[in-house]
């Protein structure tokens, strides 16, 4: 085996706890001595010992004059834990293939400069991509002050996400459905237009499947016209309504307001600075375009389900693209969901 085979075993590792570990990114590690594997680890959460730790705690003695392959650069400061490039050091490590650099300041190279003054040899840039993927939005959030944004639509393959009057509940399968409170479990946040709250009541929680999280519900209203009876706020978890109206009413719930509405940057900042790293928007047409026109997005997934209405609430509007324009976007995956087919794009550049 080599250095991709190694490392793409620590990148399984991180994988399996996708969502699990918020805010610190999802990590895993490695240790081979001998051409033999010794000892593996992965980060569980905020607070807890981290991927190399966990790995050389596994490996014990035999870490001495081993490799270490880790998916993130090891952090190098006193935090909730003690510096992982301490332990690297004291449990005798000869060689560390790192991944990637972590992006957090207080990191962001250090890490690396440690283990070389101390004297171990470092591997960079193994597999490098995969693992900014992995952590995607830990990695934006950090050098760009903006979390990561997935757009999430579900609609018929005529283009329609609800009815004429409105309604849109259960356009897609349940299958479809659960892999979606899926995706709910792996982002910070999850946004909707007030339309969309006070039409569909919905909850807005991952259920039906296994999740680590359940993440902050987001009502974007100018009007704040929001009835009291919203599911979103008697139910946890929080629930906070973003407006641009300059008096925040009497709603029952936590009101942030954005100064401009312009478009979705002021109101993306307001979120980084309350911790909040992914936002997956769930809609609906108004606010789709308004992401969309703007190229304040990340990811765009579609989930068409088999079905034709007609005539309906179309998924966007108010776009100014033309045939002749280049694609802002790559198809990433092509997923069957029961009789649904979910398609994801990537933007190609920030």
């Amino acid at each position: 085996m080599n250095h991709e085979d190694y490392m793409r075993i620590a990148l399984d590792l991180a994988r399996w706890h996708r969502g699990r570990t918020r805010p610190n990114p999802t990590v895993g590690a490695v240790i081979v001595r001998d051409h033999r594997i010794v000892g593996i680890g992965y980060h569980l959460g905020k607070g807890t010992d981290h991927a190399e730790v966990v790995a050389l705690k596994a490996a014990g003695d035999l870490a001495r004059g081993a490799t270490l392959y880790v998916t993130l650069e090891p952090h190098s400061f006193h935090g909730t834990t003690p510096p992982c490039t301490e332990a690297i050091i004291r449990a005798g490590i000869q060689h560390v293939v790192v991944a990637v650099r972590d992006p957090f300041p207080r990191v962001r190279g250090t890490g690396i400069q440690q283990l070389k003054e101390a004297g171990i040899r470092v591997t960079e840039g193994v597999l490098a991509e995969e693992a900014r993927r992995l952590n995607e939005a830990y990695f934006k959030f950090h050098e760009t002050g903006l979390p990561w944004v997935t757009l999430k639509v579900a609609l018929t393959l005529d283009g329609f996400i609800a009815q004429p009057d409105g309604r849109s509940q259960w356009v897609t399968s349940a299958e479809a459905r659960r892999w979606v409170h899926r995706l709910r479990g792996e982002h910070d946040a999850v946004l909707i237009g007030a339309g969309t709250a006070r039409t569909d009541d919905p909850l807005l929680t991952p259920r039906e499947v296994f999740a680590f999280h359940s993440p902050r519900r987001l009502i974007l209203s100018h009007s704040l016209n929001l009835p009291a009876h919203l599911r979103l706020f008697q139910t946890p978890p929080e629930t906070v309504v973003l407006t641009d109206h300059p008096n925040p009413g009497n709603l029952p719930v936590p009101v942030w307001r954005v100064p401009d509405l312009e478009t979705p940057e002021p109101l993306l900042r307001l979120l980084a600075s309350h911790g909040i790293q992914s936002v997956l928007v769930e809609g609906g047409a108004r606010v789709f375009s308004w992401f969309l026109r703007h190229r304040a997005f990340d990811r765009l997934i579609l989930i068409y389900s088999p079905k034709i209405l007609g005539r309906g609430l179309g998924a966007f509007g108010g776009l100014q693209e033309t045939l002749e324009q280049e694609p802002a976007w790559e198809r990433e995956e092509v997923r069957p969901l029961g009789p649904d087919l979910a398609v994801s794009f990537r933007r190609k550049s920030h």
